[in-house]
């Protein structure tokens, strides 16, 4: 009968231990699966046109995205996502025509010739990041949790912005033909037909 008591309480003991214990991985699967479900819901919402966007030749596109529990400031997110994209891909422009200019006109790395067309460069290609233009946006709803597991709504927007480069490389020739001797150079090299070639390229599609 003592050996029945023992058993009946350790019997009761493992069952308590157990159901205790199942508790944490319930909760730790159902947060699993509620984080699936939203993964699967940001991929679901982002718009075919900001995932494939349509490039127009003679423009410089840059893509977006911010989340928040403000609708602005997941505006705002997304438009330094923008900024950002446009400034890498601005300067990868940059920099391959500063290596095309340097290896075409022979000059030293540490020139003068050299530092005033990567002032110009940078200046013009700065102003045309800071002037992008928003060519389509979307603010989509996301349900989320916070860290207790409450559901919350966060807002989720989505920007394509793009940058004239016609008008941005019009800029950078005006600004050539103001210094004498990078004028000299750069007609002197074949970066001068390169750049015209491009205007011309896109001349035929947008009126510059």
């Amino acid at each position: 009968m003592k050996f029945i008591k023992i058993s009946m309480g350790v019997f009761l003991t493992s069952l308590l231990f157990n159901c205790a214990g199942s508790k944490p991985e319930s909760n730790a699967s159902g947060r699993a699966s509620l984080f699936s479900e939203q993964v699967a819901e940001v991929i679901a919402n982002e718009p075919d046109w900001w995932t494939n966007p349509d490039e127009k030749e003679g423009f410089v596109y840059g893509k977006g995205s911010g989340a928040s529990r403000s609708k602005d400031a997941s505006r705002m997110k997304a438009k330094n996502d923008v900024i950002n994209d446009l400034s890498q891909k601005s300067k990868v422009i940059t920099e391959g025509r500063t290596s095309f200019f340097t290896s075409e006109t022979g000059t030293d790395e540490n020139s003068e010739l050299l530092e005033k067309f990567d002032n110009v460069q940078n200046t013009v290609w700065g102003g045309a990041v800071d002037g992008w233009v928003e060519i389509k946006s979307q603010t989509v709803v996301e349900n989320s949790q916070d860290q207790q597991g409450r559901r919350k709504t966060l807002y989720r927007t989505y920007i394509l912005g793009a940058i004239d480069q016609g008008a941005a490389d019009k800029k950078l020739l005006a600004q050539i033909n103001r210094d004498k001797a990078l004028r000299a150079a750069f007609e002197a090299s074949k970066a001068q037909d390169k750049l015209q070639e491009e205007l011309t390229k896109y001349k035929d599609s947008f009126k510059y």
